[in-house]
């Protein structure tokens, strides 16, 4: 077998070097009597060639003419890239590193050319998660993979990709490309503080406004007065609620939606005086990244809905089961599904036109803030389903 390999080696590079004294091109017949070789094996060398980037094939009225291919070698490619990239072989020995590598490393080309990488002293490569990330993109055929990287001093971050790459003779190997992303983390990090202080500063001035709304609730007599002041705090809650709840990503807010739906029920219920195990609250919801407004609109939607439920769908204490679905469905929409057992809206409630105030603020919200669509089923229960687009 190796031999057959060192044989086809040796006539590629045999066509290769004719191609190189023939500019104008040759055909299989011109290579086949060059080479003293016969048509199908010169096809065969051709085909390898042409599927490799190596050569170029035009045709020329009837005839088929083989050009040698004028690319640019990867290695000078690589060079002009701010990233550092390295190609391994099979045997983990590098076998190509860009200049940006060699910066990085403080390596010089001839020390690490064909060195392998197992062992080696080579920073951010000799790094055992690294290591491990290289193995897995060595077994893992076409699938490229990544990871971030920090070198523990707190100061540089790096993402890794691991691309599966096949060499021309068909052996595997793997490229290493290795992008400083240091000066990002260190902006998001600065916005994090900055959001940490804008989000305390904003749940301090709705805790002062809850208190005012404390003292006013104190000195109301009319029932239906207490009620709607009670709601009002119970959303100022909720708004505050969401500003503990987001985070910041590179790509804009996260907002941990299981937490807050989880700190949303729990002061629902102690709000409204409720026996906690009475409702199940069951969360299908990944944390997701929305800007601000559309964070706040999908706490307040949430907090609206689940006021209802606790107040309307399970009087006198019943049991139920509250389900909230949040899903990114890709290409920027979201879907958002609500539902509860409870006993459902009266019969003959217009949806298009509702009467009470949590529902005329969940309409609002879904169609004219977030530009969604509003469907609402009621029977045994209720079914709300809002898409929208980020």
């Amino acid at each position: 077998m190796d031999v057959q390999v060192e044989e086809s080696k040796r006539e590629l590079s045999r066509v290769l070097d004719l191609l190189k004294e023939e500019p104008r091109g040759l055909s299989i017949t011109d290579i086949s009597r060059a080479l003293k070789l016969n048509r199908n094996s010169v096809s065969k060398y051709l085909n390898m060639l042409l599927i490799s980037g190596h050569v170029e094939l035009r045709s020329i009225g009837v005839a088929k003419v083989y050009f040698l291919s004028k690319r640019i070698p990867i290695s000078a490619m690589l060079d002009y890239s701010s990233d550092a990239i390295i190609v391994l072989n099979q045997n983990r020995e590098i076998v190509v590193a860009n200049e940006s590598f060699l910066n990085l490393t403080g390596s010089e080309f001839r020390e690490i050319i064909k060195i392998k990488i197992t062992g080696s002293q080579i920073p951010v490569i000799n790094d055992p998660l690294v290591l491990q990330a290289i193995e897995k993109g060595f077994k893992s055929d076409s699938v490229s993979s990544e990871m971030e990287w920090e070198d523990g001093s707190g100061d540089k971050f790096y993402r890794i990709k691991f691309i599966p790459t096949v060499f021309d003779e068909g052996s595997p190997g793997l490229t290493i490309i290795i992008e400083d992303i240091s000066q990002i983390k260190k902006t998001l990090l600065v916005k994090e503080r900055m959001l940490e202080e804008v989000h305390m500063r904003v749940r301090s001035n709705l805790a002062v406004v809850n208190s005012l709304l404390n003292i006013q609730s104190a000195k109301l007599q009319n029932p239906e007065s207490v009620n709607v002041l009670n709601s009002t705090q119970r959303r100022i809650r909720a708004l505050a609620l969401v500003h503990e709840n987001l985070s910041l990503s590179e790509s804009g807010y996260i907002l941990k939606i299981q937490k807050y739906i989880m700190d949303l029920s729990a002061n629902l219920v102690d709000s409204l005086r409720f026996v906690g195990g009475n409702i199940a609250v069951m969360i299908d919801a990944e944390d997701v990244g929305l800007c601000l407004d559309e964070a706040v609109y999908c706490g307040f939607i949430i907090n609206e809905l689940m006021m209802n439920s606790y107040m309307h769908a399970f009087p006198g204490g019943a049991t139920g089961e509250i389900a909230i679905s949040l899903k990114d469905k890709g290409d920027g929409i979201y879907r958002f599904l609500y539902k509860d057992n409870g006993r459902g809206f009266p019969a003959g409630t217009n949806f298009k036109s509702p009467e009470s105030t949590g529902m005329m603020i969940v309409k609002r919200l879904a169609e004219d803030q977030l530009g969604g669509t509003l469907e609402i089923t009621s029977g045994d229960g209720v079914e709300i389903e809002i898409i929208f687009r980020k």
